[in-house]
C-alpha cells in the first residue's frame, strides 16, 4: 500500500458545496435548518470556535442562534 495525500481544502469545499445544494432544497420545501449554540463564559477558545460553527452555517444558508450566558 502507498502513501496518499489528502487535500483537506479541497474535501472541506466538496462538503461545503453539497451541503449548500441540500440547505437550499430544504427552503425550497419551506424548512430552513439551523445551529443553535449557548455559550456559558468567556473562554477565548470556545468563543472562536463557536463563531466559526456560526459563520460557516450562514455560509451554507443555515439559520444561526447564538445565546451567551
Amino acid at each position: 500500500m502507498t502513501a496518499q495525500k489528502l487535500d483537506g481544502k479541497a474535501t472541506a469545499a466538496t462538503i461545503k458545496a453539497e451541503l449548500t445544494e441540500r440547505v437550499a432544497a430544504l427552503k425550497a420545501k419551506g424548512v430552513t435548518p439551523g445551529i443553535a449554540t449557548v455559550l456559558v463564559g468567556a473562554d477565548p477558545a470556545s468563543q472562536l470556535y463557536v463563531g466559526m460553527k456560526h459563520r460557516q452555517s450562514e455560509a451554507i444558508g443555515m439559520n444561526s442562534i447564538q445565546v451567551e450566558l
